[in-house]
């Protein structure tokens, strides 16, 4: 059986703790009316303790639907197993059969599924791209739907920030969608549906929120000067983002808002800086040698409830074609036809699937992954 007894006690034990710490740290208010019955949960992915608080609405076991990334712990893995026993996901596979299969075990079990169904938390504040495999997979469960929205989160805790903000959060259930108003719903439709009722307005939900490094980090999403059009000339400090090369200076408020005395400077949220480092990523020329990004890191193969292998330090280059590593006279290849997925891991690590093996990068404590998962589909698409 994949649904245990221990479950239920966990929940019951640690329920009521993690309550109180929502409440004091990240001033959270949670809305409970969840139903008690068997469901599935869909929720948009905010802050890295979403599942906590989605699981704080409800007195019943959530069965999670978790990146393998969380198992690759000799430890922590198998201690998250034994408690709660998510349902893993390899992210190197569009639609993964084995986590379908688990999905409809636990449904046919009685218990309660619960995704995030943008499959990465929200570096900008808005809704991510969710996969239409979502709609095929709800009505395979033949449960109802519950959606669960999060708000607050990204001013709470950014993404790319370092701390945790003085502001207002909210969890609440947004809707219910009994099984018998969707089963013969036509699939766009359920998509559409699912989009609307997930979609969280986090840039305009609370006026506040403090903190006095409210732009440390933020290079980890922001890598191009708007105004001179360089890369990795972007510096962070306390509530400032300045561009070494042409003295730009951004202030980013407790509103959200970014504020500067540059007429030039027309941006007035991360999203809007984040959709034009998008049109310059799409606007690269094919040119197979040309060195696009270059950025050192730290190559590792991590591995599910052991250690991780450390390969080495070295240069990470991103090509239009492929990613080469160098560790001293050590050069690994990956071309973009041998890579399944590449994805943006925490707030600076990213991951390759290549051939059935997982390749991490992590790098310094400002390093940008983001812009070479974006630039690998881009890039990808166009060849």
């Amino acid at each position: 059986m994949w649904c245990k007894t221990r479950h239920k006690i966990v929940i019951a034990i640690f329920r009521p703790i993690f309550k109180l710490h929502f409440k004091f740290k990240y001033n959270l208010k949670v809305k409970t009316c969840a139903p008690k019955d068997s469901c599935l949960v869909l929720s948009n992915h905010v802050t890295s303790l979403d599942p906590f608080m989605v699981g704080s609405l409800f007195k019943q076991p959530l069965y999670y639907m978790a990146s393998m990334d969380l198992f690759q712990h000799a430890f922590l893995g198998k201690l998250i197993k034994f408690l709660v026993n998510p349902i893993p996901k390899e992210k190197s596979k569009k639609s993964d059969l084995t986590a379908i299969k688990s999905c409809i075990k636990v449904a046919r079990e009685n218990g309660s599924i619960c995704i995030f169904p943008e499959g990465n938390r929200t570096v900008t504040g808005k809704l991510g791209n969710i996969d239409k495999s979502i709609v095929k997979l709800a009505k395979s469960l033949k449960k109802p739907i519950v959606f669960v929205n999060i708000k607050g989160g990204f001013g709470t805790e950014p993404r790319w920030g370092d701390k945790v903000r003085k502001g207002k959060m909210e969890c609440a259930i947004r809707s219910v969608l009994p099984y018998d108003d969707f089963k013969d719903m036509d699939n766009d439709e359920l998509y559409d549906l699912i989009i609307s009722n997930l979609t969280v307005d986090d840039l305009n939900y609370y006026e506040s929120f403090k903190s006095k490094n409210n732009a440390l980090y933020l290079e980890r999403v922001l890598f191009a000067c708007p105004i001179c059009g360089k890369n990795h000339m972007l510096k962070s400090e306390k509530n400032i983002v300045k561009c070494l090369n042409c003295g730009l200076d951004v202030k980013y408020n407790n509103n959200l808002r970014f504020e500067s005395n540059n007429e030039l400077f027309k941006f007035s949220t991360v999203y809007d800086w984040f959709n034009y480092q998008i049109d310059l990523l799409n606007s690269i020329e094919i040119e197979n040698e040309k060195v696009i990004f270059s950025d050192k890191v730290t190559l590792v193969n991590p591995r599910l409830f052991k250690k991780k292998i450390v390969l080495g330090e070295g240069i990470l280059e991103l090509y239009s074609n492929r990613f080469t590593v160098t560790i001293g006279d050590q050069v690994y290849n990956f071309d973009f036809d041998e890579i399944e997925a590449a994805t943006y891991l925490g707030k600076k690590k990213m991951n390759l699937y290549v051939n059935n093996i997982t390749y991490q990068m992590y790098g310094a404590v400002n390093a940008n992954f983001l812009k070479y998962v974006n630039a690998f589909y881009i890039l990808k698409q166009k060849k």
